[in-house]
């Protein structure tokens, strides 16, 4: 009981004490018309007067009829407070308005793992456990190692792209020794082209490398020179009657047979560097694409491109080491793996999951399943935990074990306050609807069997009977026009109000 109250309730428990004292004593009338008068504190403004009208009517109880007219004038169903008075006693009157009733319903939820960040680990080569570094409970990050396996699959998928490496190597190294001959005798073929002198040509061609084709193309080309020259000379001496008809034939057959020769080596040679160069090229393809191959076989067995580039500078104990590694971060929730354990590519041996956020399951039962559609706001109450999320996601499959319907709800859970599989209680908003007049839960008091609002007027503050309509777990709507909008209410501590009349009444029945 709070002071206000003790304050009201005092003078009338004594007027009580004192009438009863006064029927039991018929000795005591005057006594008790004395001191019969309300205090003004009580609400109700009788005055001095009324003590005389007591001490002279004679009645058993100190009442005559002009008090009774006096309490008709004013009405028993008043409260008579002080501003002051009512701001003490936490009472606060609004004027009546308008608001929104928003309804919901509360259903029954579990937490559980976002399954969307759950993450089971499972080896990508079989071998031989030689270390663990993940247990559970343990936080990790993403790149962690969490175990060490030696793997002879992954041993010789290394030693494969090893190979393919090396091969590449060679490859790339003839590729670029045919690229330099082929520019080397293009040159030749070129100055060749111009029919230089035989020091010139020597002069032009003595830095380029060429290799055997260098040697063989110069030697045509001296022969035919040398050819030509002596079929020249052979005409000249013929034409002075100096040398036989023979030897000018002779001379002739030479110079068109070297002639011939040096062509067929000029045409060779131009076809032979050409295709020597393509097939150096297809070679380096090759290669290059069987070390790719390689790589790709091993990013399946899930090393990193900077694992795979480390691979030529490994020792020879380290080939067959293969290193299981996390692909998210959060922590580590189950651990099925021992050092010295045979492990497969069939079976996880890590679950982690990331618990930033998890799912709320909420069971809707089916006869409120239409009332529940994604984007509804929803607040997940648990002991003195409260947080809210969104509707995301609804199940259109009804369970068969439970009959009820699931929906989805994401909540944070930074400060990891939410542990999968507790159960808590799910209020899900399901609508908003606008009403002319509204007050709060607090506001409604139930007297004289009815249901009713405290309105002030220039009398006090009296009890207005209502209907009550639409609620939810902090106001409810009333019904009809019987206290006007804007009207002033108790909408805190009403309950007082209620107290006061009650107080009151008790002060009467004498």
């Amino acid at each position: 009981m709070n002071t206000l109250t003790k304050t009201l309730l005092a003078p009338a428990l004594l007027v009580i004490t004192f009438a009863m004292a006064a029927c039991g004593d018929s000795t005591g009338h005057d006594d008790h018309a004395d001191d019969s008068g309300h205090s003004e504190s009580d609400g109700h403004d009788h005055g001095s007067a009324e003590a005389d009208d007591h001490s002279d009517a004679g009645d058993a109880h100190g009442h005559d009829d002009g008090s009774e007219d006096e309490h008709e004038e004013h009405g028993e169903d008043v409260v008579k407070l002080s501003a002051q008075q009512l701001e003490r006693a936490g009472v606060l009157i609004a004027p009546l308005g308008g608001g929104t009733i928003t309804t919901h319903l509360t259903l029954p939820a579990e937490v559980g793992l976002n399954q969307d960040a759950l993450l089971h680990v499972t080896p990508r080569v079989p071998g031989i456990v030689s270390e663990v570094n993940g247990f559970l409970g343990h936080r990790i990050e993403k790149g962690d190692v969490l175990a060490v396996l030696e793997s002879p699959e992954l041993g010789e998928t290394k030693i494969t792209y090893l190979q393919a490496v090396q091969s590449k190597a060679i490859a790339d190294a003839e590729l670029n020794r045919q690229l330099t001959i082929s520019r080397n005798t293009q040159t030749l073929l070129e100055l060749l082209g111009s029919e230089p002198e035989l020091d010139v040509l020597r002069a032009g061609v003595a830095d380029l490398r060429i290799g055997e084709n260098k040697g063989r193309l110069l030697s045509a080309y001296a022969r035919v020179r040398a050819a030509e020259a002596n079929y020249a000379r052979e005409r000249e001496l013929q034409k002075k009657s100096l040398s036989t008809e023979s030897d000018l034939l002779a001379a002739q057959e030479a110079f068109n047979s070297t002639q011939a020769d040096y062509f067929a080596a000029f045409e060779d040679i131009d076809f032979t560097y050409q295709l020597r160069l393509q097939e150096a090229e297809r070679a380096a393809r090759v290669a290059s694409s069987s070390v790719d191959n390689a790589e790709r076989r091993l990013h399946l067995l899930g090393l990193s491109d900077e694992q795979v580039a480390g691979i030529t500078d490994e020792p020879d104990v380290a080939v067959a080491r293969y290193s299981l590694t996390a692909p998210i971060s959060g922590r580590i929730i189950a651990k099925h793996i021992t050092p010295g354990e045979k492990v497969g590519t069939d079976e996880a041996v890590y679950t982690i999951a990331n618990l930033d956020t998890v799912w709320l399951n909420i069971s809707v039962y089916s006869q409120y399943a239409g009332q529940i559609t994604e984007g509804l706001q929803v607040v997940v109450h648990a002991g003195d935990r409260t947080t809210t999320g969104v509707v995301d996601y609804v199940s259109a499959v009804v369970s068969e074990s439970t009959r009820t319907v699931s929906a989805r709800v994401v909540i944070d859970n930074q400060d990891r306050a939410w542990k999968p599989g507790e159960f808590v209680t799910a209020r899900v908003e399901t609508g908003q609807t606008p009403v002319a007049r509204v007050v709060p839960l607090d506001a409604i008091q139930t007297f004289e069997g009815q249901e009713v609002v405290f309105v002030q007027d220039a009398d006090g503050i009296e009890p207005v009977a209502v209907q009550l309509g639409r609620r939810n777990d902090v106001s409810v709507e009333l019904l009809g026009d019987d206290i006007a909008i804007g009207a002033p209410v108790v909408v805190r501590n009403s309950f007082l109000m209620k107290a006061e009349l009650g107080k009151s009444a008790a002060g009467h029945e004498h």
